[in-house]
This record gives structure tokens, sequence and C-alpha cells, in this order.
């Protein structure tokens, strides 16, 4: 077997996803940045609604440049990584059985478990180009725009990003190696990612959500307190860890996988009762009537 191949094909697959999703969020930074001059008179005395708080995260000045950044840039454009994270991950297992083509790779000489890691390291690979492609935008930026957030400062934010968006990746390898669906993975990832992302949100005004929203992983990857005070590296360094622990997981779980050819019915009822590999099974009784 050629080494790492299937790491190439995985990245091929999603190259144009991947492309897509990066020159939108250069575009985006590249934007921000050259309206951000035209703005800051304009929001020096703008009162913020508190509602909008939570999408600002420490840098309550809409009118300087990482209060305006956070809004328009930090505060959403992770969500299009995490996008790129789900859509890929659940596809990863769950998606390729789905289509009929799990069987086909299993059958060649490659392990499970390298299975899991090549596409993990495919996929880990398209989540940081697509973020380092608004590092590239912001830079295009500061060649017009003078801004007072330094180059490494932009890169420290930029790169802030890349754990969380990791840490949901490594969850819809996950899901999707244990799961019978794709359709059941990525139904799971997307509540996870809505309910965290919300209640990180409304826990800025909603007070019985205060303690509650330091459960979600949005409220550790503020990026506003990168852009104000620099990065705090226990914060990506906890994500990785965590990432890196939900690969464990998905590796597991796809060992134990039983593989089916083509789409099959879900169900919560049905998953539960699920018999393991090993159970015995339960010899069902002939409906009346039949010979």
């Amino acid at each position: 077997m050629i080494r790492f191949a299937l790491t190439r094909k995985t990245l091929a697959d999603a190259r144009g996803v991947t492309a897509g999703i990066g020159l939108v969020i250069a575009a985006i930074a590249l934007l921000d940045l050259a309206v951000y001059p035209s703005y800051k008179e304009s929001l020096a005395n703008f009162e913020i609604p508190e509602a909008l708080k939570g999408f600002l995260g420490e840098a309550t000045d809409l009118s300087s440049p990482a209060g305006f950044l956070s809004a328009e840039f930090f505060s959403w454009v992770p969500l299009l990584l995490i996008t790129l994270a789900v859509i890929s991950g659940t596809a990863a297992f769950a998606g390729e059985e789905g289509a009929g083509t799990l069987d086909l790779l299993l059958a060649q000489p490659v392990k499970r478990w390298r299975v899991v890691v090549e596409k993990s390291v495919a996929l880990t690979i398209a989540v940081v180009v697509c973020a380092l492609a608004g590092l590239a935008g912001f830079l295009i930026g500061r060649i017009w725009v003078d801004i007072e957030i330094g180059t490494g400062r932009f890169a420290l934010a930029t790169a802030n990003m890349i754990p969380i968006a990791l840490l949901f990746l490594m969850l819809s390898l996950w899901a999707s190696a244990t799961l019978p669906t794709r359709g059941a993975a990525a139904t799971l990832l997307t509540g996870l990612v809505i309910v965290t992302y919300f209640v990180q949100i409304l826990g800025e005004v909603v007070p019985i959500l205060g303690t509650v929203r330091k459960l979600s992983p949005f409220y550790w990857s503020d990026a506003s307190r990168v852009l104000l005070h620099g990065l705090d590296w226990a914060r990506p360094t906890v994500f990785l860890v965590l990432a890196a622990v939900c690969l464990v997981m998905a590796i597991w779980g796809f060992e134990r996988r039983e593989i089916g050819q083509g789409g099959r019915e879900w169900s919560l009822r049905a998953l539960l009762r699920r018999p393991r590999p090993g159970w015995p099974m339960r010899r069902t009784r002939p409906e009346a009537g039949l010979g």
C-alpha cells in the first residue's frame, strides 16, 4: 500500500469545499479590515445592546479594532470552520457506508485504525488551511489599512479558531464511526454546536446560564481575549487534548463497527437494542400461519 494514499485521497475529495470555505474566510477578513476605518468614528458612541454582548466577548467597544473584528469576524467565522469539520467528519465513515464504498475500502490491506488516522490527518489539514486563509486576508488588508493590531496578534487570534474546530472534527469522526448513519451523526453534532454556541451567547444576559456557559467550548475560545491580551496557551492545549481523546474514541468505535452495504434504517430504539459483537443472538419464534 502506498504510504498516506488515503490521506491524499481524502484531501482530494475535500478540496472543493476546502477551497470554497477558505476563499470565503479570506474575503471576509480582507473586507472587514478594509471597511473598519469607515465605521470607526460612527461606532464610537454606539451603545451595545445587552443581547449582543455575548458576541463580543471581552472587547465591548465596537469602535476599537478588537471589538469590531470580534463582532464582524471572530464571532461567527469559527462556525464556518466547524461546518467544514462536521460535514467532512460525518461523511468519513457513516457517509461512506451509506454510499456503499466503505466495504470496498476495508477490503484493501489496510487496518481500521489507520483508516481513521489518515482521514483525521487529511481533514485536520483542510481545517488548518481554511483558518490560515483568514490570516492571509488580514495580512493583505494591513497593506492598505493602518490598524493598532500587530501581525502577531492576528496570527494568534486566527490560530485560536483551529483547536475548537478540531475538537468538533474529532467528535464528528467519533459520531460517524459509532452511529449507524450519517444523518444520525450530523444531527447529533449540529445540535451540539447550536446548543453550546447559544448557551455561550445567552449566558451573558441570562443569569441562570451564567455558570452553564462555562461548559461551552465557545466560552473558552474567545478571540477578543486573544486580540486584547494575547493567547492563553492552556485553553487551546485543553482543546487539543480533548480532540485527541475523541480521536481515540473514534478509533475504538470504528474497530467495533459492523459494516453494511448501502444505507440502513436508523432509530434511537434500534440503536439501543442493537446486539453488540459477540453477544448471542436470540431466536425468534415463527409467526403464526407461516410454514
